[in-house]
């Protein structure tokens, strides 16, 4: 132990023989990804206690250490050019701060690290028993998450005429070079459409919302999120949207078409769009006053027609479809995603 040290350790049995606790402290992420060619941010901060503050001048060295054995120094901020790692740390002894970057992250970052402190003082204090980071060093990004959101929940269904937050996120690996999130939709002209996109960084994570109302044609419909790291590295995460809608396009067809011969037979055929899809169709006959159902499903057929049922006649076949969107039975898992 060399004179500075020990000197340190009779200014903290100082402070047990006088009664007055001494504070030194740190605040470190347990774990930190990074990702490979890339840039990993460390937030940090320190204390010390207040008798000592005076000797943290701007000369006072602020170093990393790899926990290993012996302990190696990897990077000092007075000369932060000539260690192994390369990057800054961040404000002034004074405010003590110790967040740091470090760049062009490789495998040889994997590993433990500790803070240590050295002022032109006897006082140097090492962090190692207190708290210490894990970098982890990844290869590759993880996919970029694509959530559906409506009132800042997630949720698994939506219906016509709700506004939602369709959003992508991201892990930001290096604030000061986050990555880049792009969509695009199959079909391609709903991106164009009444669509507000909003992008924010947050401290780990950049999030990009779209916001719009939902219509029946976003049925079926996928958005696909692209995330683009260091400029070149992308990857990819799509959503399919399910949307329950009431029927549209409701139509009736007559089989055969055109004339009928009497004392044959015509089938009459109902369509229509919706999600769930019509549950059942009910025909009337609207010469009949109150209108009374003939008959349910989504065919009628009419046998033995006579003049009182020719094609001039058919046109009194009034087509009403019932569905039962709102029933809970219909709100099936797998009609959603």
């Amino acid at each position: 132990m060399n004179m500075m040290e020990i000197s340190l350790t009779f200014l903290l049995t100082g402070c047990l023989i006088q009664g007055v606790f001494c504070v030194f402290k740190i605040n470190l992420l347990e774990t930190v990804e990074a990702l490979q060619g890339s840039c990993v941010f460390i937030p940090c901060t320190f204390d010390i206690d207040q008798q000592y503050e005076v000797q943290l001048t701007d000369s006072a060295k602020r170093i990393w250490y790899k926990d290993t054995e012996p302990a190696n120094p990897v990077f000092d901020s007075s000369s932060p050019d000539t260690g192994p790692f390369r990057g800054e740390i961040f404000g002034s002894p004074k405010e003590k701060n110790c967040s740091t970057r470090f760049d062009n992250v490789s495998q040889s970052h994997n590993g433990s690290y500790y803070f240590r402190f050295e002022t032109s003082g006897p006082l140097k204090y090492s962090y190692r028993k207190h708290s210490q980071v894990k970098i982890a060093v990844r290869d590759s990004p993880p996919k970029p998450t694509v959530s559906l959101l409506k009132d800042q929940q997630e949720v698994k269904k939506v219906t016509e005429g709700s506004s939602v937050n369709l959003r992508c996120s991201t892990k930001i690996f290096c604030p000061f070079s986050p990555a880049v999130l792009t969509w695009r939709s199959s079909p391609e002209h709903l991106l164009s459409e009444n669509v507000t996109q909003q992008q924010r960084q947050e401290q780990t994570e950049l999030i990009s919302d779209l916001i719009f109302t939902v219509t029946h044609r976003h049925h079926s419909a996928t958005f696909t999120c692209t995330a683009t790291h260091q400029q070149q590295i992308t990857k990819q995460e799509s959503r399919t949207l399910r949307v329950q809608y009431a029927p549209k396009n409701t139509s009736a067809h007559v089989s055969p078409s055109g004339f009928v011969v009497e004392g044959g037979s015509v089938t009459l055929s109902c369509s229509s769009d919706a999600n769930p899809p019509v549950l059942n169709y009910t025909w009337y006959r609207d010469t009949e006053d109150p209108l009374k159902p003939v008959q349910t499903g989504q065919n009628l057929t009419i046998n033995n027609t006579d003049h009182s049922s020719d094609p001039q006649s058919l046109v009194y076949w009034s087509i009403y479809t019932t569905i039962y969107i709102y029933m809970v039975k219909m709100f099936d898992g797998e009609l959603f995603f």
